[in-house]
């Protein structure tokens, strides 16, 4: 589904990441960890296509990254979910409009198009909000609107940054059941996070580590104070 190959990145004279090599099966839950900094969103980036590949090689659901042009972007997106840090959604359309987007350009027959929208919003616990305006809602509500968005097209891989970073602890633990249900029927995710929490709802995943760019392979997670030794990542 992914695999990545001594991946470098730098915004000028800094490197944000540093000759990074992974790779993740089909069905398979990958967290990855690190400081704020660290690389986590710059990498998310570059295996959505937001950021062009300059050094190493990388696959995507079946695309060369090295070589993708922007007109093949949207079907790399078709497979690829994204859950943005920023959200980026449309604040001046509703629940609805917003969800059902990732359908109609798909071009999803309405009546199929309105019941799986209706099914995903009610999993997020939004179905009193379908018809409010996003601007409107809170913080927490407009990333539920921004998860949704990324699932309710099935995708192969879902990349989600942060995806509970503005959720209570008893809207995370049931958000986190939702990426796992997805991740049961065969859809791969990469998840970056900080949450000890967060880490903890799916024990059987695997856990990369990034530290000042370079890309630490961990088992199990960490306790708050634990360090991770830098090592070669195993693929």
């Amino acid at each position: 589904m992914v695999n990545v190959e001594h991946l470098s990145y730098n915004f000028g004279a800094y490197w944000a990441l540093k000759d990074i090599s992974f790779s993740l099966d089909k069905g398979e839950f990958l967290f990855l960890t690190g400081h704020s900094g660290a690389g986590k969103t710059t990498l998310l980036r570059l295996l959505y296509g937001a950021l062009p590949m300059t050094r190493g090689r990388a696959s995507v659901a079946g695309f060369q990254l090295n070589a993708l042009k922007k007109r093949h972007i949207p079907q790399l997106r078709r497979k690829v979910g994204v859950v943005f840090q920023d959200f980026k959604i449309l604040l001046d359309r509703t629940v609805f409009d917003n969800v059902a987007m990732a359908l109609e350009v798909r071009g999803m027959p309405r009546t199929h198009l309105e019941r799986r929208v209706r099914a995903i919003i009610r999993a997020m616990g939004l179905e009193t909000k379908s018809y409010s305006i996003c601007e409107r809602l809170s913080g927490g509500e407009q990333q539920r609107v921004a998860i949704a968005r990324s699932m309710v097209a099935n995708p192969e891989l879902i990349l989600a940054d942060e995806p509970t970073g503005n959720l209570d602890i008893e809207l995370t633990m049931h958000l986190m059941e939702i990426f796992k249900q997805f991740n049961t029927y065969g859809t791969s995710v990469i998840m970056a996070t900080h949450s000890h929490k967060v880490l903890e709802c799916v024990p059987n995943a695997r856990i990369l580590h990034l530290h000042d760019g370079h890309l630490m392979d961990v088992s199990k997670p960490m306790t708050e104070n634990e360090e991770p030794i830098l090592g070669e990542v195993q693929s």
